[in-house]
């Protein structure tokens, strides 16, 4: 009797078929369960801004929104626009706002209009964050 392909049952070549996809599929869902979370790379930025191995500061290029931000600042209309945002985020309002503190309420309520959950992302970031704190000695 031969052993070739031809010659095999096709129900039993089915079968083995589908026993090679399992064998494929399993370590690929391994994987996948291995690579962090969003939250937990946030958690872990945390810990190197606490350690100051990474900066607090952002940087961007784009002169018209350089030529805006400015604009508003020196017509001493920031602090409007400041108050503006911080009503949209639902925070404390503060006596006078600086272009960073703008640019980052800005940056905050375009996420929250077009990805909320990113926002949520960052909360869930911060908790993991603080009780890693929590238990640590």
């Amino acid at each position: 009797m031969s052993d070739t392909t031809d010659d095999r049952d096709p129900e039993e070549l089915l079968e083995q078929s589908k026993e090679q996809k399992r064998h494929r599929s399993q370590p690929q869902q391994d994987t996948e369960s291995e690579e962090p979370s969003l939250e937990e790379y946030i958690a872990d930025i945390y810990e190197e801004l606490d350690a100051g191995e990474v900066p607090t500061n952002l940087t961007m290029r784009d002169q018209n929104l350089a030529a805006l931000i400015r604009g508003l600042d020196e017509a001493n209309q920031l602090d409007a626009v400041g108050a503006d945002v911080r009503e949209y985020l639902d925070r404390d309002g503060v006596d006078s706002e600086s272009r960073g503190s703008v640019l980052g309420l800005l940056v905050r309520a375009g996420l929250a209009e077009v990805r909320p959950d990113l926002i949520e992302a960052g909360e869930a970031g911060y908790e993991t964050y603080t009780e890693r704190q929590e238990t640590q000695f």
